[in-house]
């Protein structure tokens, strides 16, 4: 009993030292690229491209297989040599033996298929487009885990920034009630900051509740089930995240979804040589073994038998399919002409997307800078005025004017600094680093 307590108290400190562990935004990209379940959809892609690759190869390889019948003639055929040939009249004749056993075993190999040929050209693109798909995957998972990390530490930093000023009203609202209780400040006063410190509170319940929201996102993101417990360190190296911007480094050539749409268009004109081929005669050979019982009862029909054998080459001759290849080799030609117009159109709008990703963070660059110049302004008038109030050298009026523009410069700071952040995050996912960029963290 007392073993039985000690590993039910072991079990409750390990789960409490896991709940209380702190997720870096590291840590929860790496949990998302080893536990999110898409990852194993996209392995399953890579095997599945390895396993048809062997498919195709197999049909250049030789191919066997047995077959075996047991025939009862209830009424066999009846052959009729024409009168003349062996006597003055028409002779009817019936060949064979109630029961026939034929066993076969037959091994067909193939000489030339150009079709069979351009299939095994394929499986090499078709095996890089999956490998490229799981990578690119993973930047998906990247992109998605530092989103919503990055949502939940903002509404971290706003819940903080509330709670120093619902602490800041919380003593100015104690002192305002005696003052109110004394006679030297009027009900009106009191009711204004009163009503001040109640929208401050709801602010923070709102932040509070977008938080939950936005950690829930994140165990989504992650591949964590919903009832599980996630803690974040709600403080972030921003310096460190944030790259210089730099559009001359952009290459199109090194973003996954260019690297996939040259392997496609690779696979399409591979196929189109594949539809030409079907019009090419194709050469099989062929070795043939097998066995045959004849007998006029059930009970011997297995007593005597009669094997044979056969080698062969067969070649077929492609000369009219009612237009069917014709048609199937002007589908995957027109095709491939889609691929390539489409090929060039992505271009464009992956070059468009990185020079207004970059263009973005320069701008929210700029945004931080001017929010937090202003927001050390309104703190410095705040306290002023705050200290001036104190005094009665101040009214309540310039007080609380002081404390709107404070709150606004925090809300601008909060809200530039969260766009820095998922500008940063777009210009990396848009110049292709978002791998190298959850190394480097």
């Amino acid at each position: 009993m007392r073993l039985y307590a000690i590993g039910i108290l072991l079990t409750l400190t390990i789960s409490q030292t896991m709940a209380q562990q702190k997720y870096t935004l590291k840590q929860c990209i790496d949990y998302s690229l080893k536990n999110h379940l898409s990852n194993q959809v996209y392995q399953n892609n890579v095997e599945i491209a390895n396993q048809q690759g062997r498919e195709a190869l197999a049909g250049y390889l030789p191919q066997v297989a047995g077959t075996a019948t047991f025939d009862y003639n209830i009424k066999r055929q009846t052959t009729i040599i024409p009168a003349g040939a062996f006597s003055p009249s028409e002779t009817r004749l019936q060949f064979g033996q109630p029961f026939l056993t034929n066993p076969v075993i037959q091994a067909d190999q193939v000489i030339f298929d150009q079709s069979l040929l351009y299939g095994i050209q394929a499986n090499k693109p078709n095996k890089e487009i999956s490998e490229l798909s799981l990578k690119q995957n993973q930047e998906t998972l990247i992109y998605n885990t530092t989103a919503a990390y990055i949502e939940a530490t903002i509404y971290a930093e706003r819940i903080r920034i509330l709670a120093t000023n619902e602490d800041k009203y919380k003593d100015l609202l104690a002192i305002k009630k005696l003052q109110l209780d004394k006679g030297v400040a009027t009900e009106v006063d009191y009711n204004r900051i009163l009503v001040t410190y109640k929208n401050i509170v709801a602010e923070k319940t709102l932040a509070e509740t977008n938080r939950e929201l936005a950690l829930n996102k994140l165990k989504d993101a992650m591949g964590m089930t919903l009832q599980e417990t996630i803690t974040i360190n709600d403080s972030l190296n921003y310096d460190r995240l944030i790259p210089t911007s730099d559009i001359s480094q952009f290459d199109v050539t090194q973003l996954y979804s260019y690297k996939i749409n040259v392997e496609k268009i690779h696979l399409q004109e591979i196929d189109v040589k594949r539809k030409k081929a079907a019009f090419m005669p194709t050469l099989n050979g062929y070795a043939r073994y097998g066995a045959q019982s004849y007998s006029a009862h059930f009970s011997t029909a297995f007593d005597r038998w009669f094997d044979y054998s056969t080698i062969g080459l067969r070649l077929n001759v492609p000369i009219f399919s009612g237009f069917r290849r014709d048609s199937q080799l002007k589908q995957s030609q027109l095709k491939l002409a889609n691929d390539k117009q489409n090929f060039i159109i992505n271009n464009n709008t992956l070059q468009l997307q990185a020079q207004n990703a970059n263009t973005q963070l320069k701008k929210s660059y700029n945004d931080v800078a001017n929010n937090k110049e202003n927001l050390a302004l309104a703190q410095e008038v705040f306290d002023i005025t705050n200290l001036q109030y104190q005094k009665g050298t101040g009214t309540l009026t310039d007080l609380l004017n002081a404390e709107y523009s404070l709150k606004e410069a925090q809300n601008n700071y909060i809200t530039s600094m969260l766009n820095l952040l998922s500008s940063t995050l777009n210009n990396e996912k848009a110049n292709g680093t978002l791998i190298s960029f959850a190394q480097k963290l």
